[in-house]
């Protein structure tokens, strides 16, 4: 290949034959492949993220960019994410580069999905095969090397030119990414980034969106502070009446909405439209019915329940805040969150299985405690006042005239009393 350019982040000479490196990168990237590292003349930058993408599990060979949010979703996010203000500063700088020299403008959040996309519509519909397409994932650990997600990884601007690219599916491309930061936390906010055909590379493009996003962090600092607005989910699930919190804005959940984030709670990996008919209603079931219900909640909760799978983000909930106790040792504490078991009218076979591990994980931990006050605490909290064994224990280990005791005697004699019925 050619000899190593003087700025690192730029991938091409303006006097190169673009096709000829293009076969060249295409045999080093093979090598690479075959050999499971880079050959030494690959650029430094790019032979680190080829290294990361591998570690990510991403297939050079068949690999697709993950879509992670449908087109409603995808738009929610654009329209309350800081970028969207500055939409027209970065038009300004890079409308040339989109309409006359064949390329598209994309736009990423921080973590590398595609917000908003535009220019060129021979680029864009020759790109959306490959899933250059607005809530497709193109981080590193999505799409594998790339100039908006190496950007990202590297929180540089940077140029990658076919064969650098990981996934063979985006060997025919250039792009340049330059990410854009909060001028006054230094946070970075997401990428701006230019995409085109191989033989349209030139190392001005990597320049044009560097200045763009520098403009749009000045604008940025003109509007001043931005807003945070928290997103998370918390999630009430240990009660006959299920609700969630959405940034603080409490939302009233009906059962079958309290059974569907159950499900989706306990497949942090999501689940399909069709994962989650089976479970709610067996063989049985219809999609649909369960696509509408999604559909509904996530005009509750807003970008908090992901799509492709679904699945829930920024989630904390009761059932989590319990475990997380009793994992750390902190019984007092778990049973004071305790309240009541999960979902208790649900007959989901998933949600009952989910129930009762819950219920055995704080049983079993107080009882191996052995500490009489924990016990007595259990004995007649509403998921343990039918807890025949931990009653014995307790009526045990405390003196007879002591309160719990008696509690304890009553509770098992309430339980001889059902048993005999």
């Amino acid at each position: 290949m050619a000899a190593p350019l003087p700025n690192p982040w730029v991938a091409v000479d303006p006097a190169s034959d673009r096709v000829a490196q293009a076969r060249a990168l295409r045999r080093a990237h093979e090598a690479a492949v075959a050999a499971g590292r880079a050959p030494d003349d690959v650029r430094r930058v790019v032979a680190q993220s080829w290294e990361r993408s591998g570690r990510a599990g991403i297939d050079p060979e068949g690999h697709l960019a993950p879509v992670r949010f449908d087109e409603d979703e995808t738009g929610e996010r654009w329209r309350a994410h800081p970028l969207f203000g500055v939409l027209p500063v970065l038009r300004s700088v890079l409308s040339d580069a989109t309409a006359a020299s064949g390329h598209v403008l994309a736009i990423s959040d921080a973590d590398g999905v595609l917000l908003w996309i535009e220019g060129h519509q021979h680029v864009l519909s020759a790109t959306e095969d490959m899933h250059f397409v607005a809530g497709a994932d193109w981080s590193e650990r999505g799409a594998g090397t790339n100039a908006l997600g190496t950007a990202l990884a590297e929180d540089h601007p940077v140029q990658i030119f076919s064969a650098e690219h990981f996934a063979r599916r985006v060997h025919q491309w250039q792009c340049s990414g330059a990410p854009i930061h909060d001028p006054l936390t230094g946070r970075v906010l997401g990428v701006v980034d230019l995409t085109g055909d191989l033989r349209t590379a030139h190392p001005h493009t990597l320049a044009l969106v560097t200045a763009a996003a520098g403009m749009a962090e000045a604008e940025l600092r003109r509007q001043g502070p931005i807003a945070v607005v928290s997103q998370q989910l918390e999630l009430e699930l240990l009660t006959r009446r299920p609700r969630a919190f959405v940034g603080g804005r409490e939302v009233a959940l009906s059962q079958r909405h309290g059974e569907l984030l159950a499900l989706l709670l306990a497949r942090p990996e999501g689940m399909t439209a069709e994962g989650l008919t089976l479970e709610l209603y067996g063989e049985e079931g219809k999609p649909v019915t369960v696509r509408a219900e999604l559909s509904r909640l996530r005009r509750l909760l807003g970008p908090a329940l992901g799509a492709r799978p679904y699945r829930l983000e920024g989630v904390d909930a009761d059932v989590l805040h319990v475990e997380r106790l009793v994992g750390a040792g902190r019984l007092a504490e778990a049973l004071g969150a305790y309240r009541d078991v999960l979902l208790p009218a649900s007959e989901v076979p998933l949600v009952e299985e989910l129930r009762g591990r819950l219920d055995g994980l704080v049983r079993a931990a107080v009882r191996r405690s052995g500490d009489p006050s924990l016990l007595a605490r259990w004995c007649v909290s509403a998921p343990g006042h039918d807890d025949e064994p931990a009653a014995r224990e307790l009526a045990a280990l405390v003196p007879a005239d002591d309160p719990a005791g008696a509690a304890a005697r009553a509770q098992l004699a309430r339980l001889a009393r059902l048993h005999a019925g």
